[in-house]
């Protein structure tokens, strides 16, 4: 029984001991009236202040702030304004912090809903068999302008071409206005050259 209490008390008295070995510096600390001294006890106040907002910080600070009392006591000045400086940095840095994820206000889902582009025509195929019609009544038009004999065969597959257009049979627009295009090839070429 008398061994388990002495055994407590070595091991409350060596905790003790340890705890206060983390807090109180190496060295005798120097006496204020210097700058340096002063700066010096400016280390070891924001050590001892750093230990409550950020512990790895006054760690760190602590180890600086130890060289800068045992410099000080040694006579080396400038090393030891050096060390307390550094001490001084960091004991105010600032503790790390997660960068929070920014959640939107926004609501994912708009009560403004757009369709896609409205295109004049209807649908793509719609405007495609529309060119080739337009293309097919320009080169008719050569062809009359020029007296082709082809323009009959021609007119013939415009007006196939326009009823395929309103039937909606666009893959035989592009059929029939190619054909028209085709027979008046040669009319338009005239009239090019002429120009």
């Amino acid at each position: 029984m008398k061994r388990l209490l002495l055994t407590l008390v070595l091991v409350a008295l060596t905790h003790a001991a340890m705890a206060v070995a983390q807090t109180v510096p190496l060295n005798k600390p120097p006496a204020p009236g210097t700058p340096t001294a002063n700066l010096v006890l400016d280390a070891m106040l924001a050590t001892a202040r750093a230990a409550s907002v950020n512990p790895s910080a006054a760690q760190s600070a602590q180890l600086n702030t130890n060289a800068a009392i045992q410099r000080y006591n040694v006579g080396d000045i400038a090393g030891a304004r050096a060390a307390a400086i550094q001490a001084l940095i960091e004991a105010n840095r600032l503790p790390q912090t997660e960068i929070p994820v920014l959640r939107s206000t926004i609501p994912q889902t708009s009560y403004l809903q757009t369709g896609p582009f409205p295109i004049a025509g209807g649908s793509v195929a719609a405007l495609d068999a529309n060119a080739f019609l337009a293309q097919a009544r320009g080169a008719v038009a050569a062809c009359a302008q020029q007296h082709s004999p082809n323009t009959g065969a021609a007119t013939q597959h415009l007006n196939n071409a326009a009823a395929d257009e309103k039937a909606g049979r666009y893959q035989a627009v592009r059929v029939e206005a190619k054909a028209a295009v085709d027979l008046c090839a040669g009319a338009q070429q005239q009239i090019n050259n002429q120009r």
